[in-house]
């Protein structure tokens, strides 16, 4: 009986391409066909030096299997059906031994996989890397849990899906649209992941032309798999927004909400995510302004992009100046996509209305109560909210039960707000509430609290309800994106 026998080998950073050259030129991989590894060697060079590697094959992956049955087995070429599973841990990882050590747990150890498969061109297909790999990680971005077995230990690693487009069976908009159903498949139970396969046939009814080998989806077509997943979307174009087209960005962002960004120059486009931003800098209110919302100020956003390595990180006035093809370097976003959960009613672009109005109220607005502001708004789930809320150090004891026993929706949106000054110490002075299955008007205000006043609105006009002692003092409100502050953990 012949037994097959799976392979480990162990590099590090310094000779993991080496060590790939040789297993990428075996018979049963790819024999005498010569890979293209720039994209390879591009995501190995972003991670840290002191990431090591086991290299795991033959390895069945689901998402190239599922394209190699629908589409590759067609061919007159002849390609392998296997893939390469690359795991990477933190330290010297250099043999079996310290796989199962029990003193040494490697389970902590671990950051992730990518998966290299049997294709010339285009040999890195999905993974799921920790952000903490990686040389720079100065930001915070959406993750999901993921769980791995190497030779029956149990992993677990904190990242975003990524893969890479094959130019055929997915380009990059169908690449974005996978990503986006691992990250809420692993976060909400009422959606579903999808292979390359799934995709096509969600918009086989829907699509006029096509679709398989891959020449991209159009906007329309990218909307239609998305509400057939259940994501209920909602569409921004730069022409139509305007100047609140930049501040709608970075507010969903900040809602730990991964948009579809749509690219296009010349006639060319492209579709990649954005799910996070770089730490914010130090923000300051214009000296005419009693208060600005911090998704005024430009921040860089963190992409995961196709093209190139996961989590990164660009402006996003030129989100493709890095590119090495100077013909796609001045692509600008024309529009994005917002998969909202559909119990999310009241979308940002109108809670930012309603606070705007609320805060620039003669009466109950800042204005009122003196000083220069900024503002902080996103959406959150109610639940994690109130988590938060029971781990404020800050936060009155009086007031943090009253907070937590309130009756909220699953989804609210938040407003934080911070005196000049205070925004980098995390430290708020206001708390505004809005309930997101509601509209736009004064009805949707459940909590609204500026240094030592309350004020609630009656359905006619608002009553100054009581004093606050001591005056309204709260923690930053961190949960939609991960970072250092909780470890990279999801």
């Amino acid at each position: 009986m012949n037994l097959k026998v799976l392979g480990l080998q162990f590099a590090s950073k310094c000779t993991i391409l080496l060590d790939l050259e040789e297993l990428l030129q075996t018979p049963v991989f790819c024999g005498k066909v010569h890979l293209t590894v720039d994209r390879i060697e591009h995501l190995i060079e972003k991670l840290n030096d002191e990431v090591s590697f086991v290299l795991e094959f033959p390895y069945i992956d689901k998402h190239y299997r599922d394209s190699y049955y629908c589409y590759h087995a067609a061919k007159f070429e002849d390609l392998a059906r296997d893939c390469i599973r690359v795991h990477l841990f933190e330290g010297d990882i250099k043999n079996t031994k310290q796989l199962f050590s029990k003193s040494k747990p490697v389970e902590k150890k671990y950051l992730g996989f990518f998966i290299i498969r049997p294709l010339a061109r285009f040999p890195l297909g999905r993974s799921l890397i920790s952000p903490k790999a990686l040389k720079d990680h100065n930001f915070v971005c959406c993750l999901t849990k993921g769980r791995v077995s190497l030779l029956g230990i149990d992993l677990t690693v904190y990242g975003f899906p990524h893969v890479a487009q094959d130019a055929e069976t997915h380009s990059c908009a169908e690449s974005s649209l996978w990503s986006i159903f691992e990250y809420f498949s692993a976060k909400y139970p009422q959606y579903n992941p999808h292979l390359p396969s799934q995709i096509v046939n969600d918009l086989t009814d829907f699509s006029i032309h096509r679709l398989l080998p891959s020449k991209g989806l159009t906007v329309p077509e990218l909307i239609k798999c998305l509400q057939s997943n259940g994501h209920a979307c909602l569409i921004y174009h730069k022409d139509e927004s305007k100047d609140k087209f930049s501040p709608l960005i970075q507010i969903y962002i900040e809602s730990g909400i991964p948009l579809l960004l749509a690219l296009t120059e010349q006639g060319a486009g492209h579709a990649v995510l954005a799910i996070g931003h770089e730490m914010a800098p130090d923000y300051h209110v214009l000296e005419k302004q009693i208060w600005r919302d911090i998704s005024f100020f430009p921040k860089k956003l963190i992409l995961i992009d196709d093209n190139m390595p996961p989590y990164q990180i660009v402006d996003p006035a030129a989100p493709t100046k890095h590119y090495p093809n100077a013909s796609l370097q001045k692509m600008t976003i024309q529009s994005f996509i917002v998969p909202l959960h559909r119990h999310m009613h009241l979308d940002a672009e109108r809670a930012f209305s309603l606070v705007s109005s609320i805060l620039d109220d003669k009466n109950v607005g800042l204005e009122a109560a003196g000083d220069k502001w900024l503002s902080r708004l996103f959406l959150t789930g109610s639940r994690s909210f109130k988590r938060a809320l029971l781990n404020d150090e800050l936060l009155n004891a009086k007031l943090k039960m009253l907070l937590v026993f309130m009756a909220y929706p699953r989804f609210i949106w938040v407003c934080e707000l911070y005196k000049a000054g205070a925004f980098t110490k995390r430290i708020c002075s206001g708390l505004l509430i809005l309930d997101a299955t509601g509209g736009n008007s004064l009805d949707s205000v459940l909590w609204y609290a500026v240094g030592n006043k309350r004020m609630v609105h009656d359905g006619s006009a608002w009553i100054e309800n009581r004093c606050i002692q001591p005056a309204f003092v709260m923690e930053t409100y961190q949960n939609n994106l991960k970072g250092e502050w909780n470890k990279w953990a999801s």
